[in-house]
C-alpha cells in the first residue's frame, strides 16, 4: 500500500471508531516488524473482512462501493467497450440505462478510464468500486462468452466435432461452467432455457444460487455438448433423457448425472454433482448430538434388523447410509448395495445399479443378492410393497438391512410400511430403528454475529425472545459466504429407537399420532428440538430452522 493510502486508512479506522487509538498504534507496531501492511494484517487477523476493508476503501474514494457477488452482471454489457480498455483499467460496465453507464472501476480515480468510456459510449458515466479479483473475474465471464460465440458457429460447428476436441469453444464452456460450480461447492446445476435468455442457476447448501449465464444464443451448443458426453441421442428433443459421464476436477475425478427435460422454449437440463466422498465420511463427521450419536452406533452393530432413513430428496440419507456402513466394515463382513443409482464409489462394499432395461429393479437385485450370503444389505430407496416384503424377510432372516423411505418424520415410517401392505407384527419384529434428518446451512463463522430474529420466528419454535438463555447468532453476509451469511450445512436428526413399548402399540395398530405423544412423553428429540439446539450451539439461526420445520 502507498504511504497515504496507510495514512488515510489508519486515520479512517480511529475517526469512525472501528478500532481503538491503543488498538491501532499495536498494529503499527506489527506492521513494522513483520514487514508487512496494514490491509494485510487487518485481513490476516480477522479484524476486517475483506467486504469491509473495500467499503472503506471505496468511502476514502468517495464513491459507493459494489459487493459484485451480491447480484448477477448482465455480461452482454461487454459490448459496450473494448476488452482490451477494461482490462487496462480493470473497470466493466456494471449497468446502461437512462442515457448513463455505471462502471465499477478497481481505481474510480482513473480519471483516463472514465474518459474513454464516456467518448466510447456517448453516455454519462457513474463510478462505483470493486475489488481487482472480482472484476477481473467478471470481465473474464464476459469476454470469455463472447469469445465463444465468435470462434464457434454454435450448435453446427459442435456437432460436427464430437471427438471431445478441448480447444473447441463450446467443450472449453461446459468445462468452465462444471468447474465453477464445484469451486463454489454446489451440488447441481441447472440450465433453464427462457423466451429471451439463458438462465443458470447452482444449488450451494441446498438453496438455488442464479449465476452469471452465457447467451440464448449457446443454448443448443451446450445441451448438444452434456448430451454427447452423458451419451444420450443428440437429435432426440422431445422426449426426457437421463445419462451420467466423468469429470474431472483438480486431479480427482467426479461424476456428473445428467437430466434432460423438454420444456416450451426448448431443453432444460439439471446436473447433479456426485463427489466420491463417502470413505472420508464417518458418523462423527455428521452433526449428531453425542447421546444420539452414541445410541445409533450401538443400533447398528446389531447382527439382524432394519435400520431407515427417512427424509425428502437430499436430505443426506445416501450419506448417512455410507457413514454407518463404513462403521461396521471389516473383511469379516459381506456388505452388499443396491441403489439407483449409485452415488458413491467405495472399496468398502459392493454396490449393484439398478437398470429396469434389464429387469434388474430393487426386488429382483434384493432376491439375487441373498443369495450371496450377505451380512448387511443396503437398499437404495424401499419404494414398493415387493422391496418392502423381501427387506423385510431378510432383517428377520439374520441379515442387517439399511434403507431409506420418504417420511416427514421418522414415525410416519410405520405407517409407511403399512401402507406397502407390511403387517404390524412383522414391522414390530424387524424394525430396530428409524433415523429422520434434514440438513441446515451452517452459519459463515467470517462475518457471523449476534441475531435479533422476530418474535414471529421464535413464536414457530415455540420461543419466547424474553425467556431465551442463549443469544442467537447469523451470517451477515460477506465475499466468502457469496453474501448469504452461510457456509455448510448441518444434520437435524430425529431418532425413533423401537423397544418394546412401541413395538406394542405397532402390534395394536395405533396411528402415528399416539405413538408420536408417547415419544414425547419419554422425552424423545425430535427433528425441531435438535434444530433448536443447534441454533443453541451457534451452528445455524433461527430462520433457517423455522425454514426447515415449514417442510417437516
Amino acid at each position: 500500500m502507498a504511504l497515504n493510502a496507510v495514512t488515510e486508512l489508519r486515520d479512517q479506522l480511529l475517526s469512525d471508531g472501528i478500532l481503538s487509538p491503543a488498538e491501532v498504534e499495536k498494529l503499527d507496531q506489527r506492521v513494522t516488524e513483520e514487514s508487512t501492511d496494514l490491509e494485510t494484517l487487518l485481513r490476516r487477523e480477522h479484524i476486517l473482512t475483506e467486504t469491509q476493508l473495500h467499503a472503506l476503501r471505496a468511502m476514502r474514494f468517495g464513491t459507493p462501493y459494489c459487493n459484485l457477488s451480491d447480484f448477477i452482471p448482465r455480461l452482454q454489457n461487454s459490448e459496450l467497450l473494448p476488452e482490451e480498455l477494461v482490462r487496462r483499467h480493470v473497470m466493466f460496465p456494471l449497468f446502461d440505462m437512462d442515457g448513463s453507464i455505471t462502471l465499477v472501476m478497481e481505481n474510480p480515480h482513473d480519471l483516463t478510464g472514465v474518459d474513454q468510456a464516456r467518448r466510447l459510449t456517448k453516455r454519462e458515466v457513474d463510478i462505483c468500486h470493486s475489488s481487482r479479483s472480482d472484476i477481473l473475474g467478471l470481465i473474464e465471464r464476459a469476454y470469455g462468452a463472447s469469445k465463444y460465440i465468435e470462434e464457434s458457429s454454435v450448435a453446427d460447428t459442435l456437432l460436427e466435432n464430437t471427438d471431445g476436441d478441448e480447444s473447441q469453444p463450446v467443450i472449453r464452456l461446459v468445462n468452465d461452467l462444471i468447474n465453477e460450480a464445484i469451486r463454489q461447492g454446489s451440488s447441481d446445476i441447472h440450465i433453464e432455457p427462457g423466451e429471451i435468455d439463458l438462465r443458470v442457476r447452482i444449488r450451494v447448501d441446498g438453496v438455488l444460487r442464479e449465476i452469471a449465464a452465457p447467451p440464448l444464443g449457446l443454448h443448443r451448443a451446450l445441451v448438444s455438448r452434456i448430451k454427447i458426453l452423458s451419451r444420450l441421442d443428440i437429435a432426440q428433443t422431445r422426449a426426457p433423457q437421463d445419462g451420467a459421464f466423468d469429470h474431472k476436477y483438480d486431479g480427482q475425478e467426479v461424476v456428473i448425472r445428467v437430466a434432460v427435460l423438454p420444456s416450451i422454449f426448448g431443453e432444460a437440463v439439471v446436473m447433479r454433482i456426485l463427489r466420491n466422498e463417502s470413505e472420508s465420511i464417518s458418523l462423527e463427521d455428521l452433526g449428531m448430538e453425542s447421546q444420539m450419536l452414541k445410541r445409533f452406533h450401538g443400533i447398528v452393530s446389531n447382527a439382524h434388523g432394519m435400520i431407515l432413513v427417512s427424509g425428502p430428496t437430499g436430505s443426506g440419507k445416501s450419506t448417512t447410509l455410507y457413514a454407518a456402513m463404513k462403521c461396521i466394515a471389516s473383511p469379516q463382513k459381506n456388505i452388499i448395495a443396491i441403489e439407483d443409482p449409485v452415488e458413491y464409489r467405495t472399496s468398502l462394499i459392493r454396490q449393484v445399479q439398478v437398470n429396469p432395461e434389464a429387469k434388474l429393479t430393487f426386488a429382483s437385485g434384493l432376491r439375487s443378492m441373498l443369495r450371496q450370503d450377505p451380512d448387511v444389505i443396503m437398499v437404495g430407496e424401499i419404494r414398493d410393497s415387493e422391496t418392502a416384503q423381501i427387506s423385510v424377510q431378510a432383517a428377520l432372516t439374520g441379515h442387517l438391512v439399511l434403507s431409506t423411505v420418504h417420511t416427514n418424520d421418522s414415525i410416519s415410517a410405520v405407517a409407511r410400511f403399512r401402507d406397502l401392505g407390511i403387517a404390524e407384527y412383522l414391522i414390530s419384529s424387524s424394525l430396530l430403528a428409524v433415523l429422520a434428518q434434514r440438513l441446515a446451512r451452517k452459519i459463515c463463522p467470517e462475518c457471523k454475529g449476534p441475531d435479533s430474529p422476530s418474535d414471529y420466528l421464535l413464536d414457530a419454535l415455540g420461543l419466547k425472545s424474553s425467556e431465551l438463555d442463549f443469544e442467537p447468532m447469523c451470517g451477515k453476509g460477506c465475499r466468502r459466504c457469496v453474501g448469504t451469511g452461510y457456509i455448510g450445512r448441518i444434520g437435524l436428526y430425529e431418532l425413533f429407537e423401537i423397544d418394546d413399548q412401541y413395538r406394542e402399540m405397532i402390534v395394536r395398530n395405533e396411528p402415528p399420532e399416539a405413538i408420536r405423544a408417547i415419544a414425547r412423553a419419554n422425552e424423545m428429540r425430535f427433528l425441531v428440538d435438535d434444530g433448536i439446539y443447534k441454533i443453541k450451539q451457534g451452528l445455524t439461526t433461527v430462520e433457517e430452522i423455522v425454514r426447515i420445520a415449514g417442510r417437516c
